[in-house]
Formats: structure tokens, sequence, C-alpha cells
């Protein structure tokens, strides 16, 4: 492995390119450990998501001693703010879902293509674990706690916020995960940019990834004699979006009326 380049992880004020940069650097690194384990015949599993995160622990110290101790700073949350958050994100994994649905209606899915490009453990806690709990740890230290928290001494809260969803999209490299990456990486940075809480983005992270593989949704069949494809009925479509909105609204009247 060659020494990393200061100039790439020490980037204050970082720009939207030396960031992607160092999205490359972690996640090169990551994925190419694993890569070699594999073709020494070692069971990746979990392994992965391990690998990923230590060299997103690393990167963060390489930026700075003190940059996790920053990051990681606990900010208290009210329990009706969170409340709020869980309506809001619930009806978000809804209409994130039916989105997703349109979208596989345009560009299907090849088959057992997420059966080969992700480890999906049998056991319920493992796959809590894998998709849930790591990746909200993992990525939210990268990509809010690093790479947000950064723009924003350069860019607009918009355009910071806007940058770091592109860049969280992007990371996830396959098509039918961009675009909800996308979103949710909106969410997040708005999250961390209003509450300054790394530790609520984390967890509306989980929840929204539990959501988005645990909820048994309801869906209708839709296609034709060449392919079926799934839709959400009508009505649960309507209470994604109500969902959100009250979630949306209640944060914005708590949010005022703690202000007073």
């Amino acid at each position: 492995m060659s020494k990393y380049n200061p100039e790439i992880l020490n980037p204050d004020p970082l720009t939207f390119k030396k960031a992607l940069l160092l999205c490359f650097f972690v996640f090169g690194i990551a994925h190419g450990t694993s890569i070699i384990l594999s073709f020494r015949g070692l069971s990746i599993g979990l392994i992965q998501d391990i690998i990923l995160l230590a060299t997103v622990l690393i990167t963060a110290r390489g930026i700075n001693k003190n940059e996790l101790s920053r990051i990681l700073i606990w900010r208290d949350t009210s329990l009706a703010v969170f409340a709020a958050l869980l309506l809001m994100f619930f009806g978000l994994s809804i209409i994130d879902s039916e989105l997703n649905n349109l979208f596989q209606m345009l560009l299907p899915i090849p088959e057992s293509f997420f059966d080969n490009f992700f480890f999906m453990p049998d056991n319920v806690i493992l796959l809590i674990i894998s998709i849930a709990i790591f990746p909200a740890f993992t990525e939210e230290i990268l990509f809010r706690g690093i790479i947000t928290r950064r723009f924003y001494r350069i860019y607009s809260p918009r355009k910071a916020i806007l940058l770091s969803a592109v860049l969280f999209g992007i990371m996830h490299i396959n098509p039918w995960q961009t675009f909800g990456a996308f979103i949710g990486g909106i969410f997040y940075g708005w999250i961390y940019l209003r509450f300054k809480s790394i530790w609520l983005c984390m967890f509306m992270h989980a929840y929204h990834n539990v959501l988005a593989v645990l909820m048994p949704f309801p869906y209708i069949e839709v296609g034709n004699y060449y392919n079926n494809m799934y839709r959400h009925p009508v009505w649960f479509d309507i209470l994604g979006v109500f969902l959100f909105l009250l979630g949306l609204v209640t944060l914005n009247v708590i949010d005022k009326e703690e202000k007073k």
C-alpha cells in the first residue's frame, strides 16, 4: 500500500474534488482488501463492513487526532423531535420504496444481482448489523462527520448538503441504490445541519435501512406477458406522503416552540 497523501487526507476546508478523492481512497482500500481476501478463499461476510469502518476511523485519525471526538460529540435531542423524525422517516421510506419500484420498471434488476453484490446473512440479527448498524455508523462518520461538516465551512448550507448527498449516492455504485442514497443523504445532511448530532443521523440512517429491507410493505403486481413488476397500492403511497409531511410539519412546530 502506498503512503497516503496528506494533501488528500487533510483538506481543511474540503472541496468537492478533494472529497471525491477521499471517498475513492477510503472505499478503494476497503473493497480492495476484501477482494484480496476473497481471492485467498476467505469468507468475507461482516469482515468487509469491519474493514470499511476501520479505514474510515483511521482516515479520521489521519486528518486530526481529535477529529473523531469532535464528530462523535453527544448532543441531547428532545423526545418530541425524535418522535417527529421517526414519523417523517417512516413516510420517507414508503416514498423511497415506491420511487425505487418505478425505477425498476424502467431498469429491472438483473436476477440474483444483489445476492452476488452484497453479503446478506440469513440470521435477522446479523442482517440488521450488516445492513443497518455498520453502514449507519461508518457512512455517517465519513459523509456527514468528515465531509459535510467541512463542506459547511466553504459552501452554503444548501450546496453543502446537495454535494455531500451526490457523493453519498455515487459511492453506492449501482443505479438501484444511487438515487435512494442521494435522497437519504439530503435528509441526513439536513439533520446534521439542524441538530448538529451525528448520533441522530446514525440512528435515522439505521432506521431507514431497516425499514427498506425488513418492512413488509404491501405491493400490487403489475406488468405484462414478459415481466412482472410491483407497485404500492395508491392508498399506501398517500399514507407515506401524509406521514412524511406530518412529521416535517410537527418538527417545524416543535422547533419554533423550543426557540421561544
